[in-house]
C-alpha cells in the first residue's frame, strides 16, 4: 500500500504523461522495485531549477515507497 501511495502521489504531481515515459516506470515494469523507488528523488526540478520543496517531497515519497517493499 505504501509503494502504491508513493507512486500515486508522484504521478498526481508530475502528470501521467511524464510517469508513462519515465525510467521509474521502466524499472517498475522490470520488477526492479527498489530501483524504481530510488528514481523518485531525480524529479526535483521545475523549469530547470532544483527546488527544496520538491527535494523534500520526493525524499518522503521515496521513503514511503521503500517502506512498502519491506512488508
Amino acid at each position: 500500500a505504501q509503494e502504491h501511495a508513493a507512486y500515486l502521489s508522484f504521478t498526481y504531481n508530475v502528470g501521467v504523461g511524464n510517469f508513462k515515459s519515465s525510467t521509474l516506470l521502466k524499472l517498475l515494469n522490470k520488477g526492479q522495485r527498489a530501483e524504481a523507488c530510488n528514481q523518485l528523488t531525480n524529479w526535483v526540478f521545475a523549469k530547470g531549477k532544483k527546488l527544496k520543496g520538491l527535494v523534500n517531497r520526493r525524499e518522503e515519497e521515496k521513503n514511503l515507497c521503500l517502506s512498502g517493499l519491506n512488508k
